[in-house]
């Protein structure tokens, strides 16, 4: 008996479904930006993964406003920001302490996607594209769809895993 056993197991053991998580996020996030900016996988999938990648998006979202607050402190703009680490080379302790003490929060925050993600492309997608449209949003950023269709081999309930704010919602 599973008594007081919180969670779902979707028939998998634990490095599965941690693979599995990760992998759905990453196949979600890979999608944003584009003309679908969502997924097809089956109810309990998506209701299993949904709470992890959104605690990933928040976790963006607080990477870029301590970004901001370190471009603000600066007295330049995030990609001004970005131009000046990468191009110009400009070196950590070359900041002054506030902008220092905003970029080491970023980065930290950005540490702990990667720890959750494991895949660097995924992570700069989150912090770069993701995280910006989101920035006025308290949280519920996801949401699932169920759909009419079915999965052929095990007729499993399929469902539509996807952004709340569409491309189209954020250009009128």
């Amino acid at each position: 008996m599973r008594h007081k056993k919180a969670g779902k197991r979707l028939g998998r053991r634990k490095e599965e479904r941690v693979a599995l998580q990760r992998n759905l996020t990453a196949a979600l996030f890979d999608q944003f930006g584009e003309e679908k900016e969502f997924i097809f996988t089956t109810v309990t999938k998506a209701k299993w993964v949904k709470p992890f990648a959104e605690r990933c998006i928040t976790l963006g979202v607080k990477g870029y406003r301590e970004l901001q607050k370190a471009a603000d402190a600066n007295g330049t703009t995030v990609a001004e920001l970005r131009r000046q680490q990468t191009e110009e080379k400009k070196k950590f302790k070359d900041f002054s302490p506030k902008v220092r003490e905003h970029l080491s929060r970023s980065i930290h925050l950005r540490r702990q996607a990667v720890s959750k993600l494991r895949n660097p492309n995924t992570v700069r997608q989150l912090f770069e594209k993701i995280a910006p449209r989101y920035l006025d949003r308290p949280g519920g950023y996801l949401r699932v769809l169920k759909t009419n269709r079915s999965h052929l081999g095990d007729a499993a309930d399929v469902a539509l895993l996807g952004f709340v704010e569409a491309a189209e919602s954020q250009e009128g």
